[in-house]
């Protein structure tokens, strides 16, 4: 229903929000030429993949507050064994080479400046450590098979896909091996060679729900599945539930309240779930402009302020986690004093503050009939009586519903959407 909405009813999405251009500059996309800027004119992206933001100590300004947005970016330049990472504001560095780093893939990292790379090609984890503006390694974790991914959890626990053995391995902050779980296949509860990982545990300061779980890729990109951080099975989706005959599931990111974000290269989107594993919408289209993307791979999401970073083909894009809603419908579409009233049927893609007006002709607001109601995802029904707010039957017209809709959390809160839909009262 949600995909047929947005071909209807146009191309407007707002659920990862460009940030408006007082914090941006008008710069939310990185194509090869910024990258050139600081790293050479021959400089590109080369398979890009695994992406992540962290909010470095070293870094922080603890006398304000006005800098706790302002992150680390680290992504992996697969085809140069490189590690891109800003210094600050101030620069754009590059780490390893292909004799460092063989296809990697995945990469996490923590506050106190370890980085954690997928060496997918070597077999190893990779750990690192940014200490002054600078990137050297320290460990290497051995797997027994190919790692395709990487992620931390509130204490600093290491979870890693075995590509090979169909496994995910946790490590200690120690890098000691303390559990494992996995059993091969394709049926409900297995893994086949898992790909994207990303978990969120009780214990996380960002984490409305006090959710408990990993969100894994797997089955050649067909399948996403949900597993308590201990290993029990939750569920899972396919390909197929979603109406899509092909796609590459890849790397997955969690936000505040639960939400399960995955890319899709194949189909150049963005696939959000609840934290139930529900489906909620899919945004993105091929190209190059606002909610557009080119083969999206690596994702990551900084829970406190819902920053968006998305690594893709020949490119990455700076975005917010907001609030979207689209307008199933009236019914009826006319009313008549008779038969005064109508139901709107609003779909709502992120937890939102929703206020919604009714307006006549002239633009003059003649009821107001919600007002700062806070509602989850989803879709809800709203009923007009045909009455204004003097208690009167509304004049034989046509009249504008006016939604109104914020985010709940974060830097979505600073964007509002407005969606429009016409009701008419029919003399008749």
């Amino acid at each position: 229903m949600v995909l047929f909405l947005l071909l209807v009813l146009g191309y407007n999405p707002q659920t990862l929000a460009v940030p408006p251009k007082s914090h941006t500059f008008g710069f939310y996309r990185a194509s090869k030429h910024y990258l050139q800027l600081f790293l050479g004119p021959s400089y590109t992206y080369k398979d890009p993949q695994g992406i992540t933001a962290v909010k470095l100590k070293e870094l922080d300004n603890l006398k304000t507050k006005k800098d706790d947005d302002e992150l680390s970016v680290f992504a992996v330049n697969a085809g140069y064994g490189h590690i891109v990472y800003n210094v600050g504001l101030e620069a754009i560095k590059t780490w390893g080479n292909t004799k460092e780093l063989f296809q990697p893939k995945g990469i996490v990292g923590n506050e106190d400046g370890f980085i954690y790379v997928a060496d997918f090609g070597n077999s190893r984890v990779v750990k690192l450590r940014y200490e002054s503006g600078r990137l050297s390694k320290i460990a290497d974790i051995l797997i027994a098979g190919r790692p395709y991914d990487v992620d931390l959890d509130s204490k600093n626990n290491l979870y890693v896909t075995d590509f090979d053995n169909s496994k995910i391995y946790i490590y200690s902050s120690s890098d000691s091996l303390i559990a494992q779980f996995g059993y091969e296949g394709i049926g409900f509860g297995e893994l086949y060679q898992p790909m994207g990982i990303e978990v969120i545990d009780a214990d996380d300061n960002h984490n409305h729900y006090q959710d408990d779980f990993i969100a894994v890729t797997d089955r050649a990109g067909m399948r996403l599945s949900k597993f308590t951080t201990r290993g029990r099975f939750l569920g899972s989706v396919n390909n197929y539930d979603l109406g899509l005959s092909d796609a590459r599931f890849l790397y997955v990111a969690i936000d505040y309240f639960g939400n399960i974000y995955v890319t899709d290269e194949v189909n150049d989107q963005i696939h959000k779930f609840d934290h139930d594993l529900k489906y909620i919408i899919s945004q993105g289209r091929t190209g190059t402009s606002r909610g557009e993307y080119i083969a999206p791979r690596g994702i990551t999401i900084w829970r406190r302020y819902g920053q968006v970073f998305i690594a893709e083909k020949e490119g990455g894009q700076y975005l917010w986690v907001a609030a979207d809603a689209f307008i199933v419908g009236s019914f009826p579409e006319v009313f008549t004093a008779k038969q005064p009233g109508s139901t709107l049927a609003l779909y709502v893609t992120d937890e939102a503050k929703i206020n919604i007006g009714v307006f006549n002709q002239l633009g003059e607001k003649v009821r107001d009939l919600i007002e700062g109601i806070r509602r989850p995802v989803g879709e809800f029904l709203v009923v007009w009586d045909g009455l204004d707010n003097q208690g009167n039957l509304v004049a034989p017209g046509d009249y504008e519903y006016q939604i109104k809709l914020r985010a709940l959390h974060g830097h979505g809160r600073r964007l509002e959407k407005t969606i429009k839909a016409g009701i008419k009262c029919s003399a008749l």
